[in-house]
């Protein structure tokens, strides 16, 4: 048998291009034809639709003159200035981090731009639009779209620029020292959680520097963005540690050898039950604590979770003056840290045994062993779904209506009972929708970012 020389050798073409993946993907088979030709069809017709109605039809005026109620309740308009700072510096710290451990596509940059000027060129191209005839279409434009761009122009250009701002800064560090940058990124988000909270709080007198606001005047999605914000950062480390006390049993199992009727003899109830005690781990009732918190707060809805707290915690505490704020931000991270332990224990479980065998191989404790080998695959592992969960708990956010909270959702209720604003439920509820969708798909976003550098991918080998 004669050999081929490898220099003969070569490698079928590979197609490249938006051709080949629309081929590959949406027309693959003549199935895949028709139904990719169904849903794109229904698609246009329905965005035809909604487009026509958002362009020519809705009454826009309800968002820009409520805008400011919108976006965060009843709080002093004269002390705006602390949450346009509060936000800033998020955003800057987000760009920051996006920089480290992310990395600028670009269609985020085409995006970016579009985006910037299409706020920039619709108010301006509307100006020469203003002496046009009532009933036009370019009436609408000046006196319902223009005002809604113009509007939301600074707010769009203030946080892009802070996060590219920021993402060139974490592009800096990361080239000079990446482990020192992702360090102090780390530490910086854990120092602006309090500055944050206390921006927005404040803490003087009312002529200080910073005075107090009462959270019962948090409202719209400042009160929306707080809660969550709250129960992200601290239900995160709660759950971490109930997985981990939920999975403190021991390396060995007992079994219990029943012999015949052994249900008849009371001395073997008490050998089965030290036998399940044992079989609990070095820590049997921290074990058994855990597992009864998690699967009991998984087991009953938000709803009530925000009830009971809003009567518990006053009474645990000792001071019936806690606001109705705190309660929800104590119920929520309660409740979502229940499902965030579950979600690492999965990680966890998910790791292959030779990880923590290797660990103790190599003399660790088993707290190093957790800290430095299991625990950080682990999370690697759960990041897609503790983005999920985290989105889940943003929305979840809405449900604090029922304790007399005016969040995002709760609060565009009330503009629409206003005489003027009389069922204009579309253009309110497609607003907040699309500040919803903007969040979440942010934090998606950002989670793929992780994802693929080198804190979230697993490091291929050769």
């Amino acid at each position: 048998m004669t050999s081929i020389p490898a220099s003969a050798v070569t490698r079928p073409p590979v197609e490249r291009g938006a051709l080949a993946w629309l081929k590959k993907n949406l027309f693959r088979t003549p199935f895949d034809s028709a139904m990719t030709i169904i849903v794109l069809g229904i698609g246009v017709l329905l965005l035809a639709q909604f487009f026509q109605w958002a362009i020519t039809q809705a009454q826009w005026t309800v968002i820009t003159t409520n805008f400011r109620i919108l976006l965060q309740g009843t709080y002093p308009a004269d002390q705006g200035g602390r949450l346009g700072l509060s936000v800033a510096l998020i955003t800057l710290i987000a760009g920051i981090s996006w920089g480290i451990w992310g990395k600028l596509f670009r269609a985020t940059v085409f995006a970016f731009v579009g985006g910037v000027l299409i706020f920039i060129i619709v108010p301006a191209a509307a100006e020469g639009l203003s002496d046009a005839p009532q009933g036009t279409l370019s009436a609408y434009l000046s006196g319902q779209l223009a005002p809604l761009f113009s509007l939301l122009r600074e707010p769009v250009m203030l946080l892009v620029g802070c996060l590219l701002i920021g993402y060139a800064v974490g592009r800096l560090g990361k080239r000079l020292n990446r482990k020192r940058a992702g360090r102090y990124t780390l530490i910086g988000w854990l120092v602006l959680i309090p500055i944050v909270f206390f921006l927005v709080r404040g803490f003087t007198d009312a002529d200080g520097i910073l005075p107090f606001v009462q959270t019962n005047r948090w409202g719209g999605l400042l009160l929306t963005f707080m809660l969550a914000f709250v129960a992200i950062v601290a239900c995160f480390p709660l759950g971490i540690l109930l997985a981990l006390g939920r999975m403190s049993g021991g390396s060995h199992t007992l079994e219990f050898k029943a012999p015949p009727r052994w249900w008849l003899n009371p001395l073997q109830w008490l050998h089965a039950l030290s036998i399940w005690w044992r079989n609990l781990g070095n820590y049997p009732i921290i074990k058994l604590l855990c597992i009864v918190y998690i699967e009991f707060l998984r087991g009953v809805p938000l709803v009530t979770v925000f009830f009971t707290a809003n009567l518990i915690v006053p009474l645990a505490l000792g001071d019936n003056n806690i606001d109705a704020v705190l309660r929800a931000m104590v119920a929520l991270t309660l409740f979502e840290a229940a499902y965030i332990a579950e979600i690492v224990r999965g990680g966890l479980q998910a790791l292959p045994p030779g990880q923590l065998e290797a660990a103790k191989a190599l003399g660790l404790s088993p707290v190093q062993a957790t800290l430095f080998i299991t625990l950080p695959q682990a999370l690697r592992i759960a990041i897609p779904t503790l983005v999920g969960q985290f989105i889940t708990m943003f929305k979840d956010t809405s449900l604090v209506a029922i304790i007399s909270l005016t969040d995002l959702l709760g609060i565009s209720r009330s503009v629409l009972a206003q005489n003027e604003f009389i069922g204009r439920h579309r253009e309110i509820y497609v607003f907040v929708a699309i500040v919803y969708f903007v969040f979440s798909y942010g934090m998606s976003y950002a989670a793929r970012q992780l994802e693929r550098s080198g804190s979230g991918a697993v490091r291929k080998l050769g």
